[in-house]
């Protein structure tokens, strides 16, 4: 069987996780009490994982083969969220829904923008929801395209609680904004949002096997952002 990169990440295992932008910005403060920032790039979501202690025989496996399949940091995976494979208040899924205009709602909008405040703030427009669809702090949303037929994504969330307008309008405000390397023609999706990354070999371990032959690991992982 060949194995095809991106990788997926097993399905279950994970006991604790952070999932967090992380910021490369230079500060430096003056004589008049004004501390002036600037961005050296884009924010990139860097995550942990740390195995749950309950894992079985089987699934320490997976998770140890998942690892060595990457060789270190030189192949990408997908990376998501583990507690937010769906917006929190369609747990299950998006069975059932339909979008505003007609027609099945499979968890993407029909069409997307933004727009960037002067503190640059970024608001996005999701367009051909169900109508009253609820987003709530926290939830994300990816962005999908391929480049050479090669899988591309981006990576935003939430920070506001918002309902979609009767049209299936809604507008969020998202960290980080929408990467301007992202074309218009991506797909916004909200199943299973994910971005593409590659190990931090420094920070990744496999820990030592318990008498059930178990071996745990924690996984650590930075974003990696192609046009």
């Amino acid at each position: 069987m060949t194995i095809t990169f991106p990788r997926a990440m097993p399905l279950v295992g994970i006991g604790r996780q952070v999932f967090e932008p992380q910021r490369i910005d230079y500060e430096s403060p003056d004589a008049g009490g004004r501390l002036n920032s600037i961005a050296a790039g884009p924010p990139r979501w860097r995550a942990s994982w740390t195995l749950a202690s309950v894992l079985s025989t089987l699934q320490s496996d997976e998770w140890r083969a998942w690892l060595a399949s990457l060789n270190g940091s030189s192949r990408q995976f997908f990376g998501r969220d583990q507690e937010r494979p769906y917006p929190r208040n369609y747990q299950k899924g998006f069975a059932g829904l339909s979008r505003a205009g007609g027609g099945g709602f499979d968890g993407t909008a029909s069409s997307w923008s933004q727009t960037i405040g002067a503190d640059g703030q970024g608001l996005l427009t999701l367009n051909g929801l169900p109508a009253g669809f609820q987003f709530a702090i926290g939830d994300y949303v990816d962005f999908r395209w391929t480049t050479g037929g090669k899988a591309r994504r981006a990576l935003v969330r939430s920070l506001v609680a918002v309902n979609a307008s009767g049209g299936g309008v809604a507008v969020l405000s998202v960290t980080p904004v929408v990467p301007a390397l992202v074309p218009g023609g991506a797909v916004a999706n909200l199943d299973h949002p994910e971005c593409l990354m590659r190990l931090i070999t420094s920070a990744t371990e496999v820990t030592e096997m318990d008498r059930r032959r178990v071996a745990g690991a924690r996984i650590t992982a930075l974003q990696e952002l192609l046009a």
